[in-house]
């Protein structure tokens, strides 16, 4: 960290006993400031060039506005404080240039270190003793739709749906706002938060692989498919179920993944992608297949209040918040016992029957709409289910609707359940069937049936035939927690670089 007498003295102070006149923050005043006064240490730190004022009316003084984490900066450059260099690279810098600026203060404010995303401590403003040029913007590159939000600029008015395609062109400096950029930090949280949680569950990672050698009949429009070596047939993966429930027949019994998985969506809408990301995990049943619901509940538990607790994720949420009000609002609704809302698959259709007024059958699937009628219903106070929940379970949902590979209940319905967020399933969980001939059965008499003895399906059915343990799990789709989680009405801005049937670039 360097120090007071660290810094050279400047063109107008040969002799290093004073600083000279510098530009006062506040009122723009000239003050002599000698350097006894000056109060904390110098600091270095990397920002984006916002804005350049030119010079003030003494025209002595350039007043850089910089950019760093959604907090804006004043930085002075004077040659009564800054190297005659520095000042001459001030008068040319074209906005979205990234500087490195070493830069003193005169009231006590520490300059948090590069990379810092808690910045509360950063001055407004700061007196620029040396800056260096780390990075040269184009000049008049096109900004953005979205507003940083900066003094004297209008923030928020921008419709971010309406401008989507557009800011998903320009993607880059779209999320150089600081709300917009706070999504991936949370989404790099919500990972990191993910792993944490299934580790202390002595859940073992395995990544599955990304092409396989199977199809599922009847859904082929739902695969990517490509050419092999070989001439052999090859698609990109739905799921890491498959392999991961392989696993457990090799004694691994808590295995999980979370990687990226493929869809052939033709439709374009606010909640599917091709490509997108999730967390898959599988493992033995002790008892039966409320483990499965237990614990996927925990873990969204543990996602969501750790999120809204700590305050690594606190600071990012409040950042999003700029733009997107609805971030980390999220209600829980636990029951005395902690646990979520869970509802049967038929006390939904009841519910859209007489509570909503909705046209719809018990025979079948809960369409869009209903879940999002269901979660406004759940969210808000006209609910006869206290309390309001954002998050609620569906459980036991007909066999006909679920895979052929579900364990079917007692009841004669499926021991499956969905998780619901804001309106949008987020979670399908499920115990599978673990005897061999069962399984046979189930894959030789579905609509679409698959031969359990052909080369893409035989290793899954080997795996059964060696002794598969009772067993079950779940998917979580990150991208749409983070939708929920955030607030956000489209999915692809839950994505850095989204794919969806007409976007292949950034």
């Amino acid at each position: 960290m360097p120090t007071v007498e660290d810094i050279p003295p400047t063109s107008n102070d040969r002799n290093g006993t004073r600083v000279g006149s510098i530009v006062d923050g506040a009122s723009g005043a000239k003050t002599g400031v000698s350097k006894k006064h000056l109060v904390g240490l110098p600091d270095i730190f990397d920002a984006r060039v916002h804005a350049v004022s030119g010079h003030d009316v003494d025209r002595e003084t350039t007043i850089i506005q910089l950019r760093l984490h959604g907090r804006f900066i004043d930085a002075l450059v004077d040659l009564s404080f800054t190297d005659s260099a520095s000042v001459d690279k001030s008068r040319n810098i074209a906005p979205e240039s990234l500087l490195r600026v070493l830069a003193w203060s005169t009231h006590n404010a520490d300059i948090e270190p590069n990379g810092s995303e808690t910045n509360d401590k950063l001055p407004t403003t700061v007196r620029v003793h040396r800056l260096t040029i780390l990075s040269n913007a184009k000049p008049g590159i096109f900004r953005g739709v979205v507003s940083h939000g900066a003094p004297g600029e209008p923030f928020g008015e921008v419709d971010l749906n309406a401008t989507l395609n557009d800011r998903l062109d320009n993607r880059l400096l779209d999320v150089r706002v600081a709300a917009t950029n706070a999504i991936f930090r949370l989404s790099s949280g919500v990972h990191e938060l993910a792993v944490q949680y299934m580790s202390a569950c002595s859940f073992h990672f395995v990544p599955t692989p990304t092409l396989i050698n199977y199809e599922f009949p009847g859904e082929e429009w739902l695969q990517f498919g490509l050419p092999y070596f070989h001439d052999r047939p090859a698609w990109l993966t739905q799921t890491g179920e498959v392999h991961l429930g392989m696993a457990l027949s090799a004694d691994l019994e808590r295995v999980y993944d979370l990687h990226t998985v493929f869809r052939r969506e033709e439709e374009i809408d606010s909640r599917h992608l091709t490509e997108f990301t999730m967390l898959e995990a599988v493992f033995n049943l002790k008892n039966d297949w409320l483990e499965i619901l237990d614990f996927a509940e925990g873990l969204l538990i543990f996602l969501v209040q750790t999120l809204q607790e700590r305050d690594k994720y606190l600071s990012l949420i409040h950042t999003a918040q700029t733009l997107y009000p609805m971030a980390g609002t999220l209600k829980l609704g636990l029951n005395a016992e902690g646990k979520l809302l869970r509802l049967t698959f038929v006390e939904c259709k009841k519910i859209l029957r007489e509570a909503l007024k909705m046209q719809s059958e018990d025979k079948d699937d809960l369409t869009t709409a209903e879940e999002a009628a269901l979660g406004r219903y759940l969210a808000s106070e006209a609910s006869e289910y206290a309390p309001p929940t954002d998050l609620f379970v569906v459980t036991n949902f007909p066999r006909h609707l679920r895979s052929f590979s579900v364990h079917p209940s007692a009841q004669n319905d499926s021991e499956s359940f969905d998780v619901i967020l804001r309106g949008q399933e987020i979670i399908t969980g499920c115990r599978l069937i673990n005897e061999f001939n069962d399984l046979r059965r189930a894959m030789t008499t579905r609509e679409h049936p698959i031969d359990p003895d052909c080369d893409g399906w035989r290793p899954y059915v080997q795996s059964h035939e060696i002794g598969m343990p009772p067993w079950g799990g779940f998917g979580l789709g990150m991208n749409r927690f983070v939708q929920g989680l955030v607030g956000l009405t489209d999915i692809r801005e839950t994505v850095l670089f989204p794919r969806d049937a007409k976007r292949l670039s950034p």
